[in-house]
């Protein structure tokens, strides 16, 4: 009896060990796993301390709750060797970009290294140049709407002609006042930045001679030049600049989450959302 039941054990072992091996159960294949999902993140030296702390926290939680393994290189100025280090050593999934100071540097990157991992450009500020839109090219560019932004410039400027305020209006040859702000009569209230190093002294003329209340740049200018007409000692704005964006960087990065998972990134620009973008205002 008991040589029976040690067969009957034996065959059962035997048994077990072929079904195993049959079934390949004790070498798990690896295409029985989804890969991981794979990120660098880089992110401006000049984002909001807000900014930066939802991003640390995103990530964080993409790791824990998604799996998704992560490199951050944050408080950049520039796409430099750190970055690059990253870039040419690991194959990302997705690569974003965070804050407007790197566009120019990621973007040149981008275009002169080809890589498979899918590109997002974050703005963190308005662009009212709408100088990041040939990103969109090989990229994903989430912006600001920049109809929006018009409009709100647009808005602006009709309300200081509407009460009548002088203004005397800063600008490049290839950025000429729209007539219905500055018609053609009144082009004696336009200064053209271009070649012209006496800029300053006719601008100061012209609001002496037209008692402006407001000068405004139509067309970017250096910092040292808006602040040059700031010493006239009346108001200044530059419509390049002259608009603020509160932006929730929790949904920000929550629905970049939802495009990961669910495998539905697309090149192109795409304007933030409603819950993305919280406020849009004048400076």
């Amino acid at each position: 009896m008991r040589t029976l039941r040690n067969g009957m054990v034996i065959i059962l072992l035997i048994c077990l060990i072929a079904g195993c091996t049959s079934r390949g159960i004790p070498t798990i294949q690896q295409d029985m796993f989804e890969r991981k999902i794979s990120v660098l993140m880089l992110s401006s030296a000049e984002l909001p301390d807000a900014a930066k702390q939802s991003i640390g926290q995103a990530l964080l939680k993409w790791r824990d709750q998604s799996s998704i393994a992560f490199d951050w290189v944050k408080d950049l100025q520039t796409v430099d060797a750190d970055a690059v280090a990253k870039l040419k050593t690991a194959s990302y999934d997705y690569i974003y970009v965070a804050g407007n100071g790197l566009f120019s540097s990621a973007a040149a990157w981008m275009g002169a290294n080809p890589t498979s991992g899918k590109w997002t450009f974050l703005q963190s500020e308005p662009d009212a140049a709408n100088q990041s839109a040939a990103i969109a090219d090989k990229a994903a560019l989430l912006q600001v709407d920049t109809a929006q932004i018009e409009t709100m410039k647009k808005t602006w400027v009709q309300s200081l002609l509407d009460q009548q305020t002088p203004i005397e209006w800063v600008t490049k040859a290839e950025r000429p006042i729209p007539s219905v702000w500055a018609p053609s009569e009144e082009s004696d209230h336009i200064v053209l930045l271009d070649n012209n190093p006496q800029w300053f002294q006719q601008l100061a003329f012209q609001v002496n001679q037209h008692h402006a209340k407001w000068v405004v740049f139509y067309a970017q200018a250096e910092e040292a030049q808006v602040q040059k007409a700031k010493t006239l000692g009346i108001s200044v704005m530059d419509l390049t600049a002259a608009l603020s964006a509160n932006l929730s960087w929790d949904d920000i990065l929550a629905n970049r989450l939802g495009v990961m998972m669910n495998h539905s990134w697309q090149a192109g620009v795409q304007n933030y959302n409603l819950q993305e973008l919280k406020e849009l205002k004048m400076k």
